[in-house]
């Protein structure tokens, strides 16, 4: 089973999220940078769009829940505007080359030894 995590954080933290990516043996992500508004937005013009980065990463589903722990271990500043998290479980994914579903759960993530 392959999991989908997406995360939007703040920019200051785009470091410290491709070091826990390499931390975790987390070998193919994507991270680019999106735009958006929320709760937190400037109140002086509540019309602006704040700059974020997205990460989605597949990753074998035994390795989820660390993966996301030490993602919000990372992203956790207790401020206001922080991002958010999501794991969309049990996603079909498939090798483009191959044409197979990929469904190893070691997929994306270093073995344990």
């Amino acid at each position: 089973m392959i999991d989908k995590i997406s995360v939007i954080f703040q920019d200051q933290k785009l470091e410290d999220i491709e070091s826990v990516l390499a931390e975790e043996g987390v070998r193919n992500f994507t991270i680019y940078q999106v735009q958006g508004r929320g709760s937190y937005a400037n109140l002086i013009d509540t019309h602006a769009l704040n700059t974020h980065y997205q990460l989605d990463v597949f990753i074998g589903h035994s390795h989820t829940q660390i993966l996301v722990g030490a993602l919000l271990d990372t992203l956790c500043v207790s401020q206001e505007g922080n991002g958010v998290t999501s794991v969309i479980e049990n996603v079909l994914l498939f090798d483009n080359n191959t044409k197979n579903q990929i469904s190893n759960p070691s997929y994306n993530h270093k073995l344990d030894v």
